[in-house]
């Protein structure tokens, strides 16, 4: 099984790595993670900067902070 990790850097600079994720859907401005050991992940307002296929690795950037970016449960 292939599993990608995934960086997020939100608007504000912070940053956060996720592990074992094993699907990605985009549904217009929705991005949904789905980690191997938790519930899926819906995060608005985040585009992607990267995709490093030889290191399975893909880098989100937050747009900008508004009332809709962010992740929603």
């Amino acid at each position: 099984m292939c599993q990608l990790r995934v960086r997020l850097v939100m608007s504000d600079g912070r940053e956060e790595l996720l592990d074992e994720v094993t699907s990605l859907t985009f549904d217009g401005d929705s991005i949904t993670l789905t980690p191997l050991f938790e519930p899926p992940r819906e995060l608005r307002g985040f585009e992607i900067k990267t995709v490093d296929c030889m290191h399975s690795l893909v880098h989100l950037a937050q747009r900008a902070i508004d009332h809709q970016a962010g992740e929603h449960q």
